[in-house]
């Protein structure tokens, strides 16, 4: 896929003219990174958004105990870092690509100077920044709320409805997904274990089918 064709898929761009899209595409920037490799720190000043085309980034931060806890793990398509576009702040979490990644770049002036250009990139950012904001009001209060295979259900269900489907690509470790719900990574697998007995969910290798979504929800007290 083009880099063109790349941008032309993601959410901040969607309803962009052809115009406005090749502006675009002149100030991103393609960047290969190794495993391992930190993207940024949480507290570094937000100077760049990421796009993955091709691997995944772990965005993490450090608990009050000092622990780390994983906020998410992104795919191809996702964007990392675009909270700072909203003013700049300093990122609020780390960002460690986890397998070798090709991601589009783009300086936050650079897009920031397009988006008063531009009443589609506009009202994409506002919704986009809008629901990475949600997303870490609800994962702050399923780790309040929730048990340990309430918080996993509610996990599965939002990246089903991220994804569009109810059959998904998982694309993260069960210790990834423990740090994720502050458990442990044989919790996990205990969990999952126990929906697939219930048939809430079917696994084969990365991918999760939600079978009975009222059954999954029931785990986290909602039925």
């Amino acid at each position: 896929m083009s880099n063109l064709d790349f941008l032309r898929s993601l959410s901040l761009f969607q309803g962009v003219s052809d115009e406005e899209l090749a502006r675009i595409a002149a100030i991103a920037r393609e960047r290969h990174y190794r495993k391992g490799t930190i993207l940024f720190n949480e507290g570094d000043p937000g100077e760049a958004i990421y796009f993955i085309k091709k691997g995944r980034v772990r965005v993490s931060r450090l608990a009050a105990n000092g622990q780390e806890q994983v906020l998410r793990v992104w795919g191809p398509g996702s964007e990392v870092g675009l909270v700072v576009l909203a003013d700049k702040a300093p990122y609020p979490a780390t960002a460690q690509v986890t397998e070798d990644s090709v991601l589009i770049v783009f300086r936050v002036d650079d897009l920031q100077a397009l988006i008063p250009e531009s009443r589609a990139l506009a009202a994409n950012a506002f919704c986009l920044v809008g629901r990475r904001l949600r997303l870490a009001r609800d994962t702050a209060h399923d780790l309040a709320v929730h048990s340990t295979h309430g918080r996993l259900a509610n996990l599965l269900l939002r990246m089903s409805e991220e994804q569009g489907s109810n059959t998904f690509t998982l694309g993260m470790t069960h210790q990834e997904i423990a740090g994720m719900i502050g458990t442990s990574r044989e919790t996990v697998t205990r969990a999952l274990a126990d929906f697939r007995r219930t048939r809430c969910i079917a696994v084969q290798g990365e991918t999760v089918t939600i079978l009975d979504e009222r059954k999954l929800r029931e785990w986290m007290g909602e039925m």
